[in-house]
């Protein structure tokens, strides 16, 4: 090398000269950076979005089954109704006895 390569040469010099711009070798890796940042984003929304959906189809799938409970009470309360009236001292004995097993297994 002559006197004046060495006074232009310098280990820390780029590929691009002295605009500031990076080295040949990180061109690949800032590219890489760039896409892994794309992807990382991109997964972020998606994994949000599936989320989202399912915070919905659970909000759907319990009101559904809100409104399913609410049927069979309404259904139970015309049944325990219609069976008042139509054999009193029958219901009474029964409620009796279905009470007695709900204490019974309680106090185990």
């Amino acid at each position: 090398m002559t006197n004046t390569e060495r006074s232009s040469y310098s280990p820390h010099s780029t590929a691009y000269g002295s605009s500031g711009r990076a080295p040949v070798a990180d061109a690949p890796k800032d590219d890489l950076v760039a896409k892994g940042a794309t992807a990382f984003r991109e997964a972020k929304a998606n994994v949000g979005d599936m989320i989202s959906d399912a915070g919905d189809y659970a909000g759907k799938r319990g009101r559904e089954a809100m409104d399913n409970v609410r049927g069979v009470g309404d259904t139970l309360a015309v049944a325990v109704e219609r069976s008042v009236m139509a054999r009193p001292y029958t219901t009474l004995a029964l409620a009796a006895a279905a009470g007695f097993l709900v204490g019974a297994i309680w106090r185990r």
